[in-house]
């Protein structure tokens, strides 16, 4: 389930998040990822501080989601129940 109304363009951008689902977060000493899967199965590795698409970036990472900084300073929040959430506040 979605928060918030999402623009057909957002929906039509192959790199927009809603695209993708979660599917593992890897945490280490020193450097930190997430794969993503989007609908025709290819898998989608990022690096901490890396962007998804201009100005969606991965700035987050905790044991059950992955945020990411919008360029309007807004943040999108996925998990792995495939839940997206938009929010003004990172944490």
């Amino acid at each position: 389930s979605l928060s918030g109304e999402i623009s057909a363009e957002e929906l039509k951008n192959e790199l927009s998040l809603y695209n993708f689902k979660l599917v593992g977060i890897m945490t280490g000493e020193y450097e930190s990822y997430v794969s993503l899967i989007n609908s025709s199965g290819e898998i989608l590795t990022l690096q901490l501080h890396e962007e998804l698409s201009e100005g969606v970036k991965l700035i987050a990472l905790k044991p059950e989601e992955a945020v990411f900084q919008k360029a309007d300073e807004k943040y999108l929040i996925i998990n792995f129940k495939n839940q997206i959430k938009e929010t003004s506040e990172a944490f």
